[in-house]
């Protein structure tokens, strides 16, 4: 009966967090992840383990349509995969092998996530650039064929763009796969900058390009958290399926509701949410004699 109970709360739980984020503009995992690893007393394992699957599930849905939109440049996409995918298991199973450090290994894994939303919540603010000034591809964007064109029917005529400074977009990227995979939420809130604001990607091409790339890194690190027996399978289907089903009530009350409030509500929440981490951490980790809840 009381997991039954803990089922229950976290479907509930697990469905605000889809509305709420779909809301605010964010992927369901970068608050998945923070808020069950802060609220509640679930293995790291295994609320990362989830984390992922939620992040997999909404990229793999948004990716089929942006690819048949053919908005996502589909060999940058795999270009990014190819290094998002072996730092996203890499960081996977490090973040396992720290957990079973015990207490003191899951006291920092919360502490570094804490210290995480205040990065997030920096990037969230951020300015974006709806057309980034096009600029000549590099050796090696011509190499891969990097050069793209697309019909945007805002602008009403053909939008031309290619990805610059790659070097610097690859190492980004190889950094954010091993922080996905280690955190176990998605990327895209930080490698929506990197593309627009590193590679100057236009806003609508970042947003596809972001989601579509991390359906493969959560893919092979959600792979690596199973492999080595951290899902379980009652939290991983009910909520993922909570946050899809709430992903898509918000994705229609986003019509009526005022999603400026709702953004800086999500602002609050993840300060919040951090400073409960980082302090739950290091009181896990003996550093600190107290902690909020």
């Amino acid at each position: 009966m009381e997991g039954a109970f803990t089922l229950l709360g976290l479907l509930a739980l697990s469905f605000a967090i889809g509305v709420v984020a779909t809301l605010g503009g964010v992927g369901g995992g970068v608050l998945f992840t923070p808020i069950m690893m802060g609220f509640t007393n679930l293995h790291p394992d295994l609320v990362r383990a989830a984390g992922l699957a939620v992040a997999c599930y909404s990229s793999i849905m948004a990716g089929i349509t942006f690819f048949r939109q053919r908005i996502a440049p589909f060999k940058f996409v795999i270009l990014a995969s190819v290094i998002l995918l072996p730092a996203a298991i890499i960081g996977s199973m490090f973040g396992i092998y720290v957990a079973a450090l015990g207490k003191w290994g899951m006291g920092l894994i919360r502490a570094l996530l804490g210290i995480m939303m205040f990065i997030v919540v920096a990037l969230m603010t951020v300015k974006r650039i709806d057309w980034p000034e096009a600029r000549p591809p590099g050796r090696l964007a011509r190499a891969f064929g990097l050069e793209y064109t697309y019909f945007e029917k805002t602008l009403n005529r053909e939008v031309t763009y290619c990805p610059v400074r790659l070097h610097i977009v690859l190492a980004l990227l190889f950094l954010l796969g091993f922080c996905s995979g280690f955190f176990g939420l998605g990327a895209a809130w930080a490698m929506i900058p990197v593309y627009n604001l590193v590679a100057l990607l236009p806003l609508k091409v970042t947003a596809a390009t972001a989601k579509s790339s991390l359906a493969f890194a959560d893919a092979g690190a959600l792979w690596v958290y199973i492999h080595s027996g951290k899902a379980c399978p009652e939290i991983f289907a009910t909520c993922s399926l909570a946050v899809i089903v709430g992903a898509w009530l918000g994705a229609r009350l986003l019509l009526i509701a005022k999603a400026a409030f709702i953004r800086w509500l999500i602002i609050a929440i993840m300060i919040f949410n951090g400073i409960q981490l980082v302090t739950r951490g290091t009181y896990e980790m003996g550093m600190l004699p107290f902690r909020l809840f």
